[in-house]
């Protein structure tokens, strides 16, 4: 199911613009609506644009290189590997779910679903527990939701994406 294959200089650019892409996206480009609590990052797009063109192989390279590009650029001395696995489950379910055409909603709500409660409500909270930071039942459920609030959001947004598939699979192929 999972196969690597030879890449066009072409697609290996293009991956390296989405490697990019999701950096500049997750890290710069949040939108914080309560500080340290209440954060909607757009990293996802880059890595679901993968998904939809290059398949789970490829969304799980780029979203593994841009969290450890982005820890190592941002985070100084605080790389921590437990997001780097969530990164890695990210790319695995949006690549499974979203590759293949035509690609129906359900597939699609289905995909951030489980990237939302498996990977951000559950694998990031969990680190953020690890690390010593919002040890409180509280803290869990304002994560929830977080989440629950950001996933039609999320969703609407893989939507919309996939309705320009054609051309993004132009520009890339």
């Amino acid at each position: 199911m999972l196969k690597l294959r030879k890449l066009k200089t072409k697609e290996l650019t293009a991956l390296s613009l989405l490697i990019a892409l999701n950096v500049v996206m997750a890290e710069l480009l949040k939108l914080k609506i309560i500080p340290g609590v209440l954060e909607l990052s757009f990293g996802f797009i880059p890595i679901a644009v993968t998904a939809m063109l290059f398949g789970p192989m490829g969304a799980i390279v780029v979203s593994v290189a841009a969290d450890i590009i982005g820890a190592l650029l941002f985070s100084g001395s605080s790389f921590y590997f437990g997001y780097t696995l969530t990164a890695l489950c990210t790319g695995l379910f949006y690549g499974l779910l979203l590759y293949k055409k035509p690609l129906p909603l359900w597939k699609m709500l289905l995909a951030q679903g489980l990237v939302s409660l498996i990977c951000y409500a559950g694998l990031n909270t969990l680190w953020a527990w690890d690390m010593g930071f919002g040890r409180s039942m509280e803290y869990v459920k304002t994560r929830l939701i977080v989440n629950a609030v950001a996933y039609p959001v999320y969703c609407g947004v893989i939507f919309g994406m996939n309705k320009y598939r054609k051309v993004l699979e132009k520009a890339v192929k």
